[in-house]
């Protein structure tokens, strides 16, 4: 028997319980990304080098091999709760104490007198490595739920603006909320207590959420009923799937035009609109707010036209407001008209990216008999952390391109062919989108005849 919490809500009400574990991916996402480098090279005086590597094994090669693996087990498992709950309701809490793990390095009060420190260095490792592994069978099982207990598309969208909503949250917790809880902290318990704290005031923000998504989540019994296909016909079926790869290049080329764009900003904000650090927060929210805002409109979108045409039209807006960022404005007052429409057009962007691999599932269902919800997210985050290296290439080409020389004031050339360099990078990830819209075989249509 099922624990009375699972599935306690329908509804309106459960749609937006189930959305709630989308604040805790999206905070524990971001909190990584944001701190964990700066922790272990400046407060715990780790190696520069040796947290780089670390960091590129963790969440460059590690996480892109796990989270195939989780999504096979998901797939794989069978328990009396299902194949996906278990992994919410059972792994939830380990995600809490592994990350308040990642900010207890068994140093005492002091940093560290070595830097390269090797014992410190395999502690990062191991618990890093533990966290990201845990983190993603809980992550993955969570989101493999959601094609699965929503199967329409008005259904699956207005689930999709909840789960926006959310992650808009954690973003915003970790920009505003996160600095001052450190600040606070440290000055009252010292450095290295002030950050154990931050540690467990995170770790339960992040990971309750999920057990509390608990409430609004059930699984169909005929879908877990059926098993899956054997580990080689898996990867076989998965990477020859048409509408799967060219979903898979639609979404990788969004991100890197995303991530391009983060990489960027702080140089954008000083050296094109002649701002200083404190502006980004500026430039940057109505990046942050505007999606909320016009989540509704663009549910409406693709509901009416399908995630196919959404994606295209609002991506190739989303990319024109940020050409025009790039090579025209000079001013922070430019830039955040510029970013507002950002803002609002990559709302859609967002939306109809989370219709995408339900609708390559459903498709997948008719072909094979069976739902593999777990290994179609598993491929997906795999092909979508290539982003990240596509953006190290694209910094690399522009400021090479440009001749940008680090702590000096660049000329007014070198500016310029930062724009350009940018500019560039922007129109190949969107020559590449187009392609991919192009072939992808699914749409409005197809999605109402499967």
């Amino acid at each position: 028997m099922l624990l009375p919490v699972i599935g306690r809500f329908e509804g309106r009400k459960g749609k937006i319980f189930y959305s709630l574990g989308a604040f805790g991916e999206s905070l524990i996402f971001a909190i990584i990304a944001t701190y964990l480098t700066y922790f272990y090279i400046e407060i715990v005086r780790l190696d520069a080098f040796l947290v780089g590597i670390g960091y590129m094994a963790a969440y460059g090669i590690w996480n892109s091999i796990n989270d195939m693996i989780a999504g096979y087990l998901s797939d794989r498992t069978k328990s009396r709760w299902g194949r996906r709950i278990p992994y919410v309701l059972f792994f939830s809490p380990l995600i809490i104490l592994l990350f308040i793990l990642v900010w207890m390095p068994p140093l005492g009060v002091r940093p560290l007198s070595n830097q390269a420190n090797l014992y410190i260095f395999g502690y990062f490792i191991l618990v890093v490595f533990s966290f990201e592994f845990i983190y993603t069978l809980v992550d993955v099982g969570w989101n493999t739920l959601f094609p699965e207990m929503y199967s329409s598309l008005s259904e699956r969208s207005e689930v999709a603006v909840y789960r926006q909503v959310f992650a808009t949250m954690g973003v915003i917790v970790t920009l505003i909320l996160a600095p001052q809880i450190i600040t606070q902290f440290t000055e009252n318990f010292g450095e290295f207590q002030g950050w154990m704290f931050f540690g467990l005031t995170i770790g339960f923000m992040g990971g309750f959420p999920f057990l509390l998504s608990l409430f609004g989540s059930r699984e169909k019994g005929e879908c877990t009923s059926k098993g899956s296909l054997p580990l080689k016909e898996t990867f076989v079926v998965t990477f020859k799937n048409k509408s799967f790869i060219t979903a898979a290049f639609l979404i990788l080329t969004t991100s890197w035009i995303w991530s391009v764009l983060e990489a960027m900003t702080p140089f954008i904000v000083k050296h094109f609109l002649g701002g200083d650090i404190g502006d980004i927060t500026i430039v940057g929210a109505p990046m942050i707010i505007f999606p909320v805002l016009f989540y509704p409109v663009w549910r409406k979108a693709c509901v009416r036209f399908g995630s196919r045409i959404t994606l295209a039209i609002s991506t190739i807006l989303m990319a024109s407001g940020l050409l025009l960022l790039t090579l025209w404005a000079d001013s922070i007052t430019e830039a955040v008209f510029l970013t507002s429409f950002f803002g609002a057009v990559n709302g859609g962007v967002q939306l109809s990216r989370e219709l995408l691999i339900p609708e390559v599932i459903d498709e997948d269902v008719l072909k094979t008999g069976f739902r593999r919800e777990g290994i179609y997210y598993g491929a997906r985050t795999f092909v979508d952390r290539f982003a990240l290296a596509l953006t190290g290439i694209s910094t690399a080409f522009i400021f090479g391109l440009s001749g940008y020389v680090a702590g000096e004031v660049q000329s007014s050339m070198v500016v310029l062919n930062m724009r350009l360099g940018m500019a560039l990078v922007i129109l190949i990830a969107l020559a590449t989108f187009i392609v991919a819209v192009k072939y992808y075989p699914l749409g409005r249509r197809e999605e109402k005849k499967i």
